[in-house]
C-alpha cells in the first residue's frame, strides 16, 4: 500500500534541489561569482582550498546586500533579479532563479560578510542548513564576501561520488579561466591552495587571453568583429595552424553568459573544415550580443544551456563571421608567400578587410544565405560540397597559376643545370644516381619486411583468386586495374600496402627502446591531471612517460614499433582524449602503428614494378584485405553487368 502524500520539509527539498544546482564545487563557485557580477562588481577575488571541499571564498566590490535582505537571500526562490513571469522572456542578469544561495547553504557551512553601498557598517552572518544562526555588525568594505566550507558535509553520498581533490581543483580552474575570457573587463584574482593561478586586470579580451593562454596564443589570434542584423559577434579565433588536439580551447558566450552549444560549435568547425587536419579543433573565444527575447536562458538550473528562437540564423552568423576572417587571413598569407605583400597582416587589419567585404555585399558575405546550413553535432560529417565550392571560387587562382608557372620555368632541374653550364650527360648521371638510391631504399624496405613476422594466410583461397587474375595496368600510377572472372577491380596501392604493413606491425614482438634524447613537453593543469590518471595505460600503449617538473613531462622510452613516430604528434593525439578523461591504450597504440604503416607504404603516384604489384596483390588476396587502418576501402569492384548497363548494352 502506498504511503500518504506529504509536503516535504524545507531541509529535505533544499537538499534535493541542491543536487541540481550544485553538483560539484565548480558549480557552487559559478553561482557565487554570477551573483557578484549581477551585483555590479568590477573586482572579484576567488580563494579555493582542498578542491573546493574545504573552502570556496568569493569576495567582490559590488553593491552589497541590505541588512533586512540577509536572511531572505538564503530562502528558496528569493531573488532581486525579477518579479513577474513576463520578465523571463528577456533576462539580462546571469542569475534569476533564486536557488543558488539556498542550495549552497543547504549542503555546506556558509559565512556571509557584506556591506551595502549606502551604509556605514557591515553585517556578518553564519548560515547552516539554509538558516541564519548568527548575525552581527562588523567593519567591512562595500561589497560582499561569501565563504563556503565543508561542502556536502551533510550529504556523504554526494561527497563520495566527487572525483579526486586535484580533479575538482582542475574543474574550478577551467571555470575561472572561462570566467576571465567571458568577462574581459572584470578584474579577477584566483588563488588555489595559497598560490595565485590567474590574475587578470580587466584590460580587455586580448589581455584576458594573454593571462590564460600566454603570448604565443595572442600572436596566433585573428580578431573577429561581425555586426549584421540582430547579431554582433566579436572576440578572437585561432589561426588554422594554431589548431588544438581537443575542444578545451573553445569558449562561447551569449550576451556575456558562458554557454555550451554543440550546434554553434559545429558551425564554427564547418568554417574551419577546409583548413584543419583530422583530429584537430579550432581555438576561439567568441561572444554574441543579441536581443534577450531571442534567446531562452531558462532551460536548465545550471544555466549553461540556452535555446535560440532562430538557431539556423545564429549558426549562419557564426559561420559567416569565422569563415570570412579565415578567408581574408588565408589570402594575406598567400600574398605573403608569392611576394605580393611581404607584411603579415595584423588581426585588426584582417578584421577591417572583412568589414569592407561585408559592406560591399560580395559573394563571401552572402555565402551562408545562398546555401542551407544543416544543424548538426560537431562530430557529424556534413555535406558541405556547395560551401567548399563557393570558398574555392574566392581563392586567388590566377596568382597561384602565375606562381606555379614561375616555379616551372625557374626551378626546373634541367633548366637550372643548363643555366649553371652542366652537360646533358651529367644530367643523365644524376638521374642514374637517383635511380640507384631509390633501388637501395627499396632493398632496405624489403630487408625490414623480411625481419617482420609473416602474416597468417587462409589456405589456397588467395592463391586460387590470384591465379584467375589478369593485371591490366595502373591508372594514375595509383590504382591497379585487375580483371577477375566477370569483374573489373581497382586496387588502391597505397591503402593496400598500408594495411599489409599495419597487420605485420601489430604482430611484431613488443619491447621498449630508450630514446637517446628524451622528448620533453609542457601541458596545462587539466592535461597534467589527465596524464597522471592514465600514465600506466600510456605505458601499455607503448610510450613511457614520467613527470619532469610542474606540468612538465618527458617521454624516455617507446615501443620499438613506435620508434619512428614523431613524439609531438603522439602527444597531440594523446591530449585529444582529455575531454573523456580516460584513454584506450589499445586504440592509442593502434593509431600510432597505423600512422607508421601509412608513412612506410608506397605512395600514390609511385610507379610499381611487376614484382611489387604481384607482392601487394598476393597479400591482399590471401589476407582478404578490405580496408586500410583508417577505414578507407582498398578496392572497388565493377561487375561485367554494371559496365554493360553503363554502356546501354543491356537494360
Amino acid at each position: 500500500m502506498a504511503n500518504n502524500i506529504k509536503v516535504l520539509k524545507p531541509e529535505v527539498f533544499n537538499k534535493i534541489s541542491a543536487g541540481e544546482v550544485v553538483e560539484t564545487p565548480a558549480g557552487a563557485l559559478k553561482e557565487l561569482v554570477e551573483n557578484s557580477i549581477d551585483a555590479g562588481a568590477t573586482r572579484i577575488a576567488i580563494d579555493v582550498k582542498g578542491g573546493g571541499i574545504d573552502l570556496i571564498s568569493v569576495s567582490d566590490n559590488g553593491c552589497g546586500i541590505r541588512e533586512e535582505d540577509v536572511s531572505l537571500a538564503f530562502y528558496k526562490h528569493a531573488t532581486s533579479k525579477l518579479t513577474t513571469s513576463d520578465e523571463l522572456s528577456a533576462i539580462e542578469t546571469l542569475g534569476f532563479r533564486g536557488e543558488a544561495l539556498s542550495s549552497i547553504s543547504a549542503v555546506s557551512k556558509v559565512k556571509l560578510t557584506t556591506r551595502y553601498v549606502d551604509t556605514d557598517a557591515g553585517i556578518s552572518a553564519t548560515i547552516e542548513n539554509g538558516t541564519v544562526v548568527g548575525k552581527q555588525y562588523v567593519s567591512a568594505n562595500v561589497g560582499t564576501k561569501i565563504e563556503v566550507r565543508d561542502l556536502f558535509y551533510n550529504m556523504p553520498a554526494r561527497k563520495k561520488f566527487l572525483k579526486s581533490m586535484r580533479y575538482e581543483s582542475m574543474s574550478i580552474t577551467k571555470y575561472v579561466a572561462r570566467l576571465i575570457l567571458t568577462n574581459p573587463t572584470l578584474e579577477v584574482i584566483y588563488t588555489l591552495d595559497g598560490e595565485t593561478v590567474y590574475q587578470s586586470n580587466g584590460a580587455g579580451l586580448k589581455e584576458a587571453i594573454f593571462a590564460i593562454y600566454g603570448s604565443n596564443c595572442v600572436e596566433n589570434c585573428i580578431s573577429v568583429d561581425y555586426n549584421k542584423g540582430y547579431y554582433k559577434i566579436y572576440g578572437y579565433i585561432g589561426a588554422p595552424e594554431y589548431a588544438k588536439a581537443n575542444r578545451n580551447y573553445q569558449t562561447l558566450s551569449v550576451n556575456g553568459r558562458l554557454v555550451e552549444d554543440t550546434n554553434v560549435s559545429a558551425a564554427i568547425f564547418q568554417a574551419y573544415k577546409p583548413y584543419l587536419m583530422t583530429r584537430k579543433y579550432p581555438f576561439f573565444v567568441l561572444n554574441i550580443d543579441m536581443p534577450c527575447d531571442m534567446v531562452d536562458v531558462n532551460v536548465h538550473p545550471k544555466k549553461t544551456e540556452v535555446r535560440f528562437s532562430d538557431l539556423k540564423s545564429v549558426c549562419g552568423a557564426f559561420f559567416r563571421a569565422v569563415e570570412g576572417n579565415l578567408t581574408m587571413y588565408k589570402e594575406a598569407r598567400l600574398n605573403e608567400r608569392i611576394g605580393v605583400d611581404v607584411t603579415r597582416p595584423t588581426a585588426q587589419e584582417v578584421s577591417e578587410q572583412f568589414k569592407i567585404r561585408e559592406q560591399n555585399s560580395i559573394k563571401l558575405g552572402n555565402l551562408f544565405d545562398k546555401f542551407d546550413f544543416e544543424v548538426m553535432n560537431p562530430d557529424q560529417t556534413a555535406d558541405v560540397k556547395e560551401i567548399e565550392q563557393a570558398t574555392e571560387a574566392i581563392d586567388k587562382e590566377a596568382e597561384f597559376l602565375r606562381f606555379a608557372e614561375q616555379m616551372n620555368s625557374e626551378l626546373s632541374v634541367e633548366k637550372m643545370r643548363k643555366k649553371m653550364g652542366f652537360a646533358d650527360d651529367e644530367t643523365q648521371a644524376v638521374s642514374q644516381k637517383r635511380a640507384k638510391v631509390q633501388s637501395q631504399q627499396q632493398t632496405a624496405e624489403q630487408q625490414i619486411e623480411s625481419m617482420l613476422p609473416p602474416l597468417a594466410k587462409e589456405d589456397n583461397v588467395g592463391e586460387d583468386l590470384y591465379s584467375r587474375t589478369r593485371i591490366l595496368g595502373a591508372a594514375f600510377k595509383t590504382y591497379l586495374i585487375l580483371e577477375i572472372d566477370d569483374k573489373i577491380i581497382l586496387v588502391d596501392q597505397h591503402a593496400a600496402h598500408e594495411r599489409i604493413l599495419f597487420d605485420r606491425y601489430l604482430l611484431a614482438p613488443r619491447s621498449m627502446q630508450p630514446l637517446m634524447f628524451p622528448y620533453v613537453f609542457h601541458v596545462k593543469e587539466d592535461e597534467s591531471i589527465f596524464i597522471d590518471e592514465n600514465i600506466d595505460l600510456i605505458k601499455q600503449a607503448g610510450v613511457e612517460v614520467e613527470q619532469f617538473g610542474p606540468n612538465t613531462y618527458r617521454i624516455k622510452a617507446v615501443d620499438t614499433m613506435l620508434s619512428g613516430a614523431r613524439m609531438s604528434e603522439f602527444v597531440q593525439y594523446l591530449l585529444g582524449s582529455v575531454d573523456e578523461f580516460k584513454i584506450d591504450d589499445k586504440s592509442l597504440r593502434v593509431e600510432k602503428i597505423a600512422q607508421k604503416a601509412c608513412k612506410a607504404a608506397v605512395k600514390a603516384g609511385y610507379c610499381l614494378n611487376e614484382y611489387e604489384i604481384k607482392y601487394i596483390l598476393k597479400e591482399v588476396f590471401e589476407r582478404g584485405v578490405m580496408q586500410c587502418p583508417h577505414g578507407r576501402p582498398v578496392s572497388i569492384v565493377y561487375t561485367k553487368r554494371q559496365i554493360e548497363k553503363a554502356f546501354k548494352r543491356i537494360v
